[in-house]
This record gives C-alpha cells, structure tokens and sequence, in this order.
C-alpha cells in the first residue's frame, strides 16, 4: 500500500511518495527536482547532497553551480549554454531553476507540468512507485508553429561508497569523452570501458587524482539499464530508460574537479551532446513537429538490506 507524505523546507512543498519497497521526495516548485531516492529498510539515500543541512533556493542568475547542487534535476532543451532559434538558454537548460505546476499529488502518483519560459515545448511528467521501483513517465508536446529540435538528459547527481561498483550492458565497450581532468583528454577522444588506462577503473568510479572529472557518452545502446552495485552493504540502484527515444548514456564522474565535490551521475539522454546547437550541427537532435507529442520513461529500482551503514566518499565543497 502506498502512502504520500507532504511537508515544507525553506518555503518549497515537499511531496514524498512511498511503497514499502521504495521511497521519493519531488519538489515541484524547484524543477520538479528529486531530492530523495531510498529503501526504507536501508539506510542509503541515493540522492547526492553538499555536506551540511539540505538547502533549497533559484540559483542566481541561473547559475547551476551556485544553485542547491542536489539530487535530480531535468535538463531540457539543453545542458550547456547555447543560441537556438533564436534563444539564449540557459545553463543546465530551462526547466530545473523555475517552478513546476502540480497537477496530481496522490498515492497513485505525483503529476508535474512545465511550458518552458522560453522554447514552444511543454512537459508532463509523473512519478509513480510500484515495489522497489521508482517510474518517471515523460511526454513532451510541441505546441509552436514550426518544428522544434530538443535535448532531454535525466540529470541525478548520486552518492557512492568506495565498496560501489558501475556495472553496464555487455555491448557498451568505450566511452567518448566529452571533458575529463587527471587523465586530460581532448574532446572526442574514445575510452575502453571498463579500463581504459592501466589500474584506473572507470566500473569502481575511480580517476587519476583529487582534483579530477570525466564527462563521456556511450551508444547508441540497445539495452538501457545501468546499475551501480555494493557487495558489502547488500545494496544496489538500477536504472532502465527507453533506448527508442533515448538510446544514450552519460556518465558523469567528479572526484573533487568539480567545486571540490565527489559524485557521479548516470544520464540517460536522446543526443551525445551537453549544447542543442552541437546536436543540431551534427543532425542528430530529431525536430518535434507542431502539435506533436513524444514520450518516454525511465525507473529506477532500490534494493538494500536493513540498517547497513553507509560510507559517503569524502566531500569538500569549495
């Protein structure tokens, strides 16, 4: 039997749904964000957060970095600043700094809607939790008079103990990187997976060093699932996504390179791309036709034994 639970932090409504199984915290006026992802019989919370009390707030300026820097957030129609029609969107795109309109919040689901502040594309999405499984159902709908080309990545910063391990499809063989530190790469330089040097593990979310990050794309793959696993804790996350619409996956990895902080983050996404315009450029960004729909789904499933102790790695926010 599910149950939902409503409550309030630093003037923002917080919306927990729950089964017995499986535990999510949506903020609705913040992006719609995830800012909770755990079992209630374990003691994890997969949902990264900076040291310190759990803060919520717009970031300035639209400045992802001085924003919360927690949990999930949905970047749509682009991660990277960028000029698009027209449009300068903004970092990390337009729908994780602005309020969201809920529609639904009940045991069967909650329901959240945003018309982007600038793009002609409206999105609904609901989460649902059946069992150990958390569904985030998406449809996006073009409502402007010409087509429109768009980027979607699921964006959930998420904590790991050093006993965690990434385990991915058989087929996925390399990664492209996009931007990396310790080791340095040039963008478009191809990684092994899951060595792609002597000793450095990209499966144990290891890099070259306390000040290092990796941003890479793998696929196009078949089979959509990702699962980060812990043999000690008894615990495991596994995501799935629809590889119709998203056949991509981003796998983002800081280890202190990025404002001092420790954390990776699994990104489904339909281009290989953080801008709209690259993906436009290389015309695999698919237009959206007037008064056409497209939907998707991904789901997360959490496993864990009761009352393991979980061992965050080290975080020093600068």
């Amino acid at each position: 039997m599910n149950t939902l639970h409503v409550d309030t932090l630093d003037g923002f409504q917080l919306v927990t749904l729950a089964s017995p199984e499986a535990e999510v915290t949506v903020v609705p006026g913040l992006g719609a964000k995830i800012i909770s992802l755990r079992s209630p019989v374990g003691g994890r919370d997969w949902m990264w957060r900076p040291d310190g009390p759990l803060r919520l707030f717009h970031a300035p300026d639209g400045n992802f970095g001085k924003g919360p820097m927690t949990g999930l957030d949905e970047c749509l129609p682009t991660i990277n600043r960028c000029h698009h029609a027209g449009r300068d969107l903004p970092d990390h795109g337009e729908a994780w700094n602005v309020a969201w309109t809920l529609e639904e919040s009940s045991p069967d689901g909650v329901r959240t809607s945003l018309r982007l502040p600038l793009s002609p594309l409206h999105m609904l999405r609901t989460v649902t939790v059946k069992g150990p499984c958390v569904r985030l159902h998406y449809t996006l709908t073009n409502h402007g008079p010409q087509p429109e080309s768009w980027l979607w990545a699921l964006h959930p910063l998420l904590t790991f103990d050093p006993d965690d391990r990434l385990e991915l499809p058989a087929a996925v063989s390399e990664f492209w990187v996009a931007a990396a530190r310790q080791p340095d790469a040039r963008p478009g330089d191809v990684w092994a997976w899951p060595e792609p040097f002597p000793g450095l593990r990209l499966d144990a979310l290891t890099l070259g060093g306390n000040d290092s990050f990796l941003k890479a794309f793998a696929g196009p793959m078949r089979e959509g699932w990702a699962r980060l696993s812990n043999a000690r804790l008894g615990d495991s996350l596994t995501l799935r996504w629809d590889t119709t619409t998203n056949p991509y996956l981003a796998l983002w990895l800081t280890r202190g390179g990025c404002l001092g902080m420790h954390h990776a983050a699994l990104e489904p996404t339909n281009v290989p791309f953080d801008s709209l315009t690259e993906a436009v450029e290389a015309k695999l960004a698919r237009p959206l036709a007037p008064g056409t729909s497209v939907s998707w789904w991904c789901e997360f499933e959490v496993q864990a034994l009761p009352q393991k102790a979980f061992r965050t790695v080290p975080v020093n926010v600068v």
